[in-house]
């Protein structure tokens, strides 16, 4: 734990299983209570956009529509996987939380993204999910890496957009040098 996390031990410390078992038998406090606005905001803006890109040559219509559907998907998901990284983020092993983080809940979103474009005709499908699942991987890793140092919380441990403004810089840093500094340390052992 370096420095600049300020993960303080209380109730939600436990183990990955626990809180995966926790978000399941009680959504309504663990998930629908910490519903994260602020990850469905910027979520929506970034996958709406891609898909409207993505769904152009279909015709401007037809990339509209998909637009809109990205965006409530977008504002619902995001939220839910903001909610989720917020119940994850004391969870142990870190290691193992970062797999579900990383690629386990992006790849569920994938999957209910996917059947949700299906229904509604979205035509140009492949490179919006591709990008979407990029997206949804780095911003949900990030997303849980911020919760860990206190920022970007929501429901009743929510901190002012101002708060996480002044945090930001300093998290977006460490998690951009994470790999590096994860690298250098197993060098140093040599």
């Amino acid at each position: 734990m370096n420095s600049t996390e300020t993960v303080q031990p209380d109730a939600l410390d436990t183990t990955l299983g626990a809180a995966l078992r926790d978000i399941v038998l009680r959504p309504r406090t663990t998930l629908f209570a910490a519903w994260s606005w602020k990850a469905a905001a910027i979520s929506a803006v970034i996958r709406a956009t891609t898909f409207f890109a993505t769904n152009l040559r279909a015709g401007s219509h037809k990339a509209l529509r998909a637009m809109l559907v990205e965006a409530v998907f977008a504002i619902f998901a995001a939220g839910l996987l903001g909610a989720v990284s917020q119940r994850l983020r004391l969870a142990r092993p870190v290691w193992a939380t970062a797999l579900v983080v990383w690629l386990g809940m992006p790849l569920l979103m994938l999957l209910a993204q996917m059947g949700v474009h299906h229904a509604a005709g979205t035509p140009h499908l492949g490179t919006g999910l591709v990008v979407s699942f990029c997206f949804a991987s780095i911003s949900s890793c990030f997303s849980w890496y911020a919760m860990r140092r206190g920022a970007m919380l929501g429901g009743a441990e929510s901190t002012p957009l101002a708060h996480d403004l002044r945090k930001m810089p300093r998290i977006v840093l460490d998690f951009v040098l994470v790999a590096p500094r994860a690298l250098l340390r197993l060098l140093s052992r040599d």
